[in-house]
């Protein structure tokens, strides 16, 4: 529905409701009669739903999670609004979504579920809720542990070329994994202020958004974000006509990101730097090798994360050109964050390492219990890859020590 008060300079503005009608469970399906046709300029205050078609909200069990989750094979955990149709959007196309505002609830969930997460056999399948203080934007965890809200759209996608994958039924593809198309990219970086730049490969593009998240980790490491649902997701939509690109990339106020995703984190890092690379070549206007000098120069590669079969990593690239060489990662706690490496032929073992020496911190310096840490790492955790010169992979995991506050 148009908003026509709100409809100006020629661009209209659009209310999209989470109903049965406009939102599906767990899969894209690009057959699905588009629920919003827009024109490139339009802004759409989206409303999005809590995991298991809306189910997953303040009282559920995990038990209960588990059983509608594992209802319908190939069927993700996400509930998603959309498709938007985008007049005019072409396979080479690109579109950008900037986010202008989120709003959030007052209700999150987190849940650890069996043979999930990082360390699948070592945590008790558990689904806690939290209340979240929108005035002042933060979470409580505990009587001493008070986690800021960041929140951001976990999966914003377009419709995908191919859906004949493993990961799709009869076209209809499950939301767990994401790919070129975006989709469950748990980039955090996608906040308030950001434009995400999503390749178009069907016509009209087809957008959905959900898994809504109020905060989350780099590595999101127990399955879960602090996960929720908007009251609004504010986007305006605009189309690059004729502009090829093989993955999304993201742009922040100060810089760019660039994603690689595959089922091997250290595959995923190798994608992720030609990514980088052809981004700063087309950003900065160099020659590959410039580029890969830039790369090196201003390393900051982070963990999206390990939970969706399919794993990410993100790398950040200032657009100031005179940024300073990027500092190694740290090796021991700083004056702002408790600290904790691993070094590992793989980078995922590598990060096994730091992650699990963090939890033991955060139990010890938080005075929470491990099993408590492994559901509060998966929201602040920050996991980030060291620059590699052959030999092992070496992963820092930080922890902000202003989540530590007086009881």
């Amino acid at each position: 529905m148009e908003a026509k008060p709100l409809s100006k300079d020629g661009h209209r503005f659009w209310m999209l409701p989470a109903t049965p009608q406009t939102t599906q469970w767990g899969v894209f399906d690009n057959s699905i009669p588009p629920v919003l046709r827009i024109d490139p300029g339009d802004t759409v205050a989206i409303q999005t739903l809590p995991g298991g078609g809306g189910q997953v909200a303040p009282g559920i069990e995990e038990g209960q999670i588990e059983t509608i989750n594992g209802a319908v094979h190939n069927r993700g955990p996400h509930t998603v609004t959309g498709p938007i149709y985008v007049n005019g959007a072409e396979p080479g196309d690109l579109l950008a979504v900037h986010i202008n505002r989120i709003r959030l609830p007052n209700y999150a969930t987190n849940n650890t579920a069996k043979g999930k997460g990082l360390f699948p056999d070592e945590f008790p399948e558990q689904v806690t809720s939290y209340y979240l203080d929108t005035d002042k934007m933060q979470m409580r965890f505990s009587p001493n542990v008070l986690v800021p809200l960041e929140p951001f759209p976990g999966t914003l996608g377009v419709g995908r070329a191919d859906t004949t994958s493993s990961y799709c039924t009869d076209g209809k593809c499950s939301t767990e994994q994401p790919g070129t198309y975006g989709g469950n990219m748990d980039l955090r970086e996608m906040q308030v202020g950001t434009t995400t730049y999503l390749p178009v490969q069907v016509k009209g593009g087809l957008i959905w958004t959900g898994d809504s998240h109020a905060r989350q980790g780099n590595g999101e490491i127990d399955l879960d974000a602090l996960e929720t649902w908007y009251p609004e997701l504010n986007i305006t939509v605009d189309l690059i006509k004729d502009r090829p690109q093989d993955w999304p990339t993201v742009e922040t106020p100060t810089g760019w990101v660039a994603v690689g995703y595959d089922l091997d984190l250290d595959k995923a890092l190798d994608l992720n730097k030609r990514e980088a690379v052809k981004l700063i070549m087309d950003k900065r206007h160099l020659s590959e090798a410039d580029a890969e000098k830039v790369l090196d120069e201003t390393w900051d590669c982070r963990i999206s994360e390990v939970v969706n079969q399919v794993v990410g990593t993100h790398c950040m690239i200032p657009k100031d050109l005179a940024a300073p060489p990027a500092p190694n990662l740290p090796t021991q706690d700083t004056a702002t964050d408790w600290v904790s490496t691993g070094t590992a032929p793989k980078t995922l073992d590598a990060m096994k390492i730091a992650a699990r020496a963090a939890l033991g911190k955060m139990a010890s310096n938080l005075d929470i219990t491990v099993n408590d840490a492994y559901h509060l790492a998966s929201m602040v955790l920050d996991c980030r890859i060291d620059r590699w010169t052959g030999g092992d992979k070496t992963v820092a995991c930080m922890v902000p020590k202003s989540i530590k506050v007086p009881e």
